[in-house]
């Protein structure tokens, strides 16, 4: 599964309807955190532009990632890490990794960079 794009399904409280609600989300399988949970990045369109990290956040054209089936420019957000279980990673969507092997190596430095900065702030 690391390397595979896959639909998770997010939990998320529905202010409008005042109750929780689930969404499906794009997101990379980078990591696995034990033997049910995985560690992800999300995919996501990022509508308002001050919201992009101009260098965390992977820029994907539609027309460059065909197998992502992107309806518009999304980012692959390498410094918004998080953990889903395997009861919440819905349907695959494309072997990333294999698929598109440069890209891949890229979003991995990228998140190697953030932890790394991460790590020595923390320090």
């Amino acid at each position: 599964m690391i390397g595979e794009a896959y639909w998770a399904i997010f939990k998320y409280y529905d202010s409008s309807a005042h109750r929780m609600a689930f969404k499906k989300r794009p997101v990379l399988i980078i990591g696995k955190a034990d033997e049910s949970d995985y560690v992800v990045l999300p995919i996501s369109r990022v509508t308002r532009q001050e919201h992009i990290d101009q260098k965390y956040d992977f820029e994907m054209q539609v027309t460059d990632y065909p197998k992502l089936s992107l309806r518009a420019t999304s980012y692959i957000r390498t410094h918004k890490q998080s953990v889903a279980n395997i009861g919440e990673l819905a349907d695959q969507i494309t072997d990333f990794k294999n698929e598109y092997p440069d890209a891949y190596v890229e979003v991995i430095t990228l998140v190697e960079e953030f932890q790394k900065k991460l790590i020595d702030e923390a320090l």
